[in-house]
């Protein structure tokens, strides 16, 4: 080989091995890159647990030996809905459950972890007044993470805890107590409660969906159908409809036609004994709901005359638009005691507002339970006062 072929070679041999260090230069600096642990560690945020801890006993719940606090002790109702002694049941409840996430871990200080005061608080909180998980992160010393998890957590706790209770198909005992109470408010025998259905705005629906969800609101929506009694406890509560099929579709669809239909309804009667019953002379062998109009003729639902002509039908007409009422104020009541309900929903995931809503209803029904029984523990009895006597 000559000296020129010679040259030629060695500066291809040369070329090929630079290109070749340079390739794995850049490996080299990509892989330092991308492996994390050669990194530096950023400062975490430390929050407060012990500080929070401290401010919620000394505003809302007392701290013991000091007789000053609570500051805001009487106030606690109106701040989070609940009275002060049925948190303390959920508080009792939630902490003896076996849910992971409301256990103490041992191996951290009181301190270093959020306390479970806090962690029911802050969901409660942000129901009530219907605002964004991370509004009230300062006061509780959490991360936004965080407080979107204890909001999670805490509606899936509610309704493991809570639903067969507060969310429970009437029992034969129920449907007595039921229509014993409408026939000393209303002077009526055989009423089961009011049907009607309510929108809840879906702000963040996605795009791909708001032709379905958008109805008689304008905006994306989605239907609540209830039947609820005098004391306004919601005794069927079926929701996540699209916003835009009306209340007769609602029905269609809902489980309470179906249970109308398949005869459970009837069989519940028979057992509770409620039937037949008289109404003036005339006897009837089904128990009623009391809707509007729309709804259609069927034999167990008493709709109001649309042009009452006669003096009996005005009457009639004005007793059934106000024994109406009943649902229109549980609705009213629903929302304005959480307004998460009545204010545009910001979450994305249906689940997720299923979950807060069915959350809200069971709340509600507490605290109607609370409210005619006057103890947090005693199972409601719709009669109330009025099967006892006094």
């Amino acid at each position: 080989m000559d000296a020129n072929k010679r040259k030629i070679v060695v500066a291809a041999l040369e070329a090929g091995w630079a290109f070749m260090s340079e390739m794995a230069n850049d490996e080299d600096e990509g892989r330092e890159a991308t492996d994390h642990r050669k990194k530096p560690r950023s400062n975490r945020r430390k929050f407060r647990h012990g500080d929070a801890r401290h401010c919620i006993n000394r505003d809302y719940l007392g701290i013991r030996g000091d007789l000053a606090t609570p500051l805001l002790g009487a106030e606690f109702k109106a701040m989070f809905r609940v009275s002060r002694s049925r948190f303390q049941v959920l508080l009792e409840d939630i902490g003896a459950s076996e849910i992971r996430f409301y256990q103490k871990k041992k191996n951290l200080d009181a301190d270093d972890q959020a306390s479970l005061e806090a962690k029911l608080l802050l969901p409660i909180k942000t129901l009530a007044y219907g605002v964004p998980l991370h509004t009230f992160i300062d006061y509780f010393q959490m991360s936004p993470e965080y407080a979107r998890e204890c909001c999670r957590q805490f509606d899936i706790a509610v309704k493991k805890i809570y639903a067969q209770e507060y969310l429970r198909l009437p029992t034969s005992d129920d449907l007595r107590s039921i229509l014993q109470l409408h026939r000393h408010v209303h002077q009526v025998d055989g009423l089961f409660g009011s049907l009607d259905c309510s929108h809840t705005i879906w702000k963040n629906c996605p795009k791909a969906w708001a032709g379905s969800y958008t109805g008689k609101p304008g905006s994306p929506s989605i239907i609540l159908e209830a039947v609820v009694d005098y004391h306004m406890f919601f005794w069927h509560a079926s929701y996540g409809y699209t916003g835009n099929i009306g209340d007769l579709n609602v029905l269609a669809q809902s489980p309470l036609l179906e249970r109308m239909v398949d005869g459970s309804f009837h069989t519940l009667e028979n057992e509770a004994s409620v039937v037949p019953f008289k109404i003036g002379d005339q006897e009837f062998t089904k128990c009623f709901i009391l809707t509007d109009g729309i709804y259609p003729q069927f034999s167990r639902f008493v709709k109001g005359v649309k042009e009452p002509i006669t003096e009996e039908e005005k009457k009639y007409t004005a007793w059934q638009e106000g024994a109406r009422k009943d649902v229109e104020r549980a609705f009213g009541v629903l929302k304005c005691t959480w307004q998460f309900l009545d204010r545009p929903i910001l979450k994305l995931n249906l689940s997720e507002v299923a979950m807060r809503t069915t959350c809200c209803i069971i709340l509600h029904n507490m605290l109607t339970a609370d409210r005619v029984m006057g103890d947090p523990r005693a199972r409601y009895v719709p009669c109330g006062i009025f099967g006892s006597g006094r």
